[in-house]
């Protein structure tokens, strides 16, 4: 008797677990989405799931065990159906606010926490966000100072979930200080348009490609172990000093100073640009670029 039971539990299990497999393909292919944003906001209906296995469990120990493997795999499908039918097909979505008038600078905080960014200029707006990547927005004003956070949803950080890859643009007209959260992402930021005052970027597991004009920009660095090319015009004097265990690459003749390297240019540059940088494990490389 013993074998027989212990052979109907493990074919119960199997059967309810190959159910499952098989709602993931099934309502995947009709609902267009994702199996694994289905499974992220299947996690919302736990206590469902819960409770069906209770009463499997109630049903089991009461020698009715096919009773409660039903209902466990009704509540199963309603649950399934249910968390895919919340998910949002993924879409191209295009937002953009008008520059508006009395602002004299602007504070942006961009959330590039996971996914593929492309940062950029825009000459008419005060910023322009587009792409398949989720995230959401707020402005508001104090004074004359205008700030702009942009972040990302919850479904952002589904892995394997479509594409995650979005454009912004910021104004080129105002100041801007930046600061970019970027952890497990990959960013291409070409700042040669835009006045940046003060750039922050944070990250962790990241790559990041920035792009300088002639400004004057002071840039802090607080990376993991993150990969982070610079490319500086000729014309503009560089100073970099560098915490960590971080490996520096810089411009052939550039002079070396505590912690850091200067560009030969430094004290008789018109435009400068300090680089401040605490990056762990990562590598820092800056080379020149020629701007048209």
């Amino acid at each position: 008797m013993e074998p027989e039971k212990k052979k109907r539990i493990i074919d119960t299990g199997g059967i309810l677990f190959a159910l499952f497999i098989l709602l993931l393909g099934v309502f995947s292919m009709l609902l267009d989405v994702s199996p694994f944003a289905g499974i992220f906001y299947l996690l919302k209906f736990w206590p469902v799931l819960l409770i069906g296995l209770g009463i499997w469990l109630v049903f089991k120990h009461a020698q009715h065990e096919g009773i409660g493997a039903v209902v466990l795999a009704v509540l199963l499908v309603v649950a399934v159906y249910s968390a895919f039918s919340q998910v949002e097909v993924q879409s191209f979505h295009s937002e953009e606010k008008e520059l508006s008038s009395g602002l004299t600078d602007l504070e942006a905080s961009l959330d590039l926490l996971f996914g593929v960014f492309s940062v950029d200029a825009a000459s008419d707006n005060l910023y322009i966000l587009k792409g398949y990547e989720s995230m959401d927005s707020s402005f508001y004003t104090a004074g004359s100072t205008g700030y702009l956070d942009l972040s990302l949803t919850a479904e952002s950080f589904i892995p394997l979930a479509g594409s995650h890859e979005a454009e912004i643009l910021l104004t080129d007209t105002l100041p801007l200080v930046v600061h970019a959260d970027a952890a497990f992402s990959t960013v291409k930021f070409d700042a040669s348009r835009l006045n940046i005052q003060e750039l922050v970027i944070t990250g962790g597991l990241s790559s990041f490609e920035l792009v300088l004009g002639e400004t004057n920009t002071d840039i802090s660095l607080s990376m993991g172990m993150s990969s982070v090319t610079i490319y500086v015009p000729q014309t503009v004097g560089v100073r970099i000093v560098s915490t960590g265990l971080t490996s520096l690459s810089v411009p052939t003749g550039w002079i070396k100073i505590d912690d850091g390297y200067m560009s030969p240019n430094y004290d008789t540059a018109l435009y400068r640009i300090e680089v401040d940088s605490s990056t762990g494990l990562g590598t820092i490389v800056v080379k020149y670029v020629d701007l048209f």
